[in-house]
């Protein structure tokens, strides 16, 4: 199988997750820097049709995670996030269809859902983006609908929430909470937190992730858009709390000024990945976050 953005931090625990049973390649703009990825990834653009088509060849599914995924840097440069999310999308999908592989695995984000109107989201919760990127990301699912109706093609759209891991580049200026809570508990830097610390987020770790993407694979079940997510509910200053708990240093925690405009409340309702392909989370919060401090502080 064919996994696009192969040099991401999901798709290196996808590799992981793939490896015993499975044989998957990867396309990435960048080398892989994690072990998992190194020999498997081809230097490849989405947008190239070409080289999709190359790389789509015997290939019997396509697990697709390449994307823009700033939420910032949508709003910066929205015809880069639409080139690269939808156009991006579009030219692997027909890449595929040209290929004639069976299964396309979208990876999309909860971000397509808006504002919450309800809790916990469920699947069929109405998409109204807030954000480009989540306006680029709903676009390209889609155009999966689209092709799987036109062409037959199997396919699953998974719609992560706020996935994690210490392989994520903290010096991105678009780096999660998560990522820059760890990195200045470990540096002393105090946590920000921003408001009272009360809204909540979904947070699971990416190797859970990459775990439903094999089931997905492994699944006879298709045409399925299914939440990825923990189903708990968990609030910022929780959060920085927890960080405190298992930093093996002092941590201090400061408030600053809320952010404007920032939805309060988000968390996944995950029955029906639970039901279709048996996915449940397995590694904790804080056995998760308990990762970011070894061997550095």
């Amino acid at each position: 199988m064919l996994v696009t953005g192969g040099s991401g931090q999901l798709s290196s625990y996808l590799f992981e997750e793939l490896a015993s049973e499975h044989e998957a390649r990867g396309v990435d703009l960048r080398e892989p820097i994690f072990d998992s990825a190194k020999g498997a990834v081809t230097i490849a653009d989405i947008r190239d049709p070409d080289a999709m088509l190359d790389a789509c060849r015997g290939m019997d599914a396509v697990v697709h995670t390449a994307a823009q995924v700033s939420v910032q840097r949508s709003t910066e440069d929205p015809a880069f996030d639409v080139e690269t999310n939808v156009l991006g999308t579009v030219r692997t999908l027909k890449a595929a269809r040209d290929a004639g592989v069976s299964k396309f695995v979208f990876i999309s984000s909860a971000a397509t859902y808006g504002n919450p109107h309800y809790l916990p989201v469920d699947e069929d919760h109405p998409t109204v983006p807030l954000s480009i990127y989540g306006s680029s990301k709903l676009s390209a699912e889609h155009f999966v609908r689209a092709f799987g109706s036109s062409f037959g093609m199997k396919w699953t759209v998974i719609r992560p929430f706020n996935f994690y891991s210490p392989r994520a580049d903290p010096k991105s200026p678009y780096s999660g909470v998560i990522t820059k809570f760890t990195q200045n508990a470990a540096s002393g830097t105090p946590l920000k937190i921003e408001g009272d610390g009360s809204q909540t987020r979904d947070f699971l770790h990416a190797a859970d992730v990459a775990r439903l993407v094999r089931l997905v694979l492994e699944s006879d079940r298709n045409g399925m858009v299914l939440n990825g997510g923990s189903g708990q509910a968990t609030s910022i200053l929780d959060l920085a709390n927890t960080v405190k708990k298992v930093c093996p240093r002092p941590v201090n925690i400061e408030h600053v000024a809320p952010r404007t405009a920032d939805i309060k409340h988000s968390v996944a309702k995950v029955d029906r990945a639970r039901e279709m392909v048996g996915f449940s989370t397995r590694i904790s919060l804080e056995e998760g976050l308990k990762a970011f401090f070894r061997n550095r502080v």
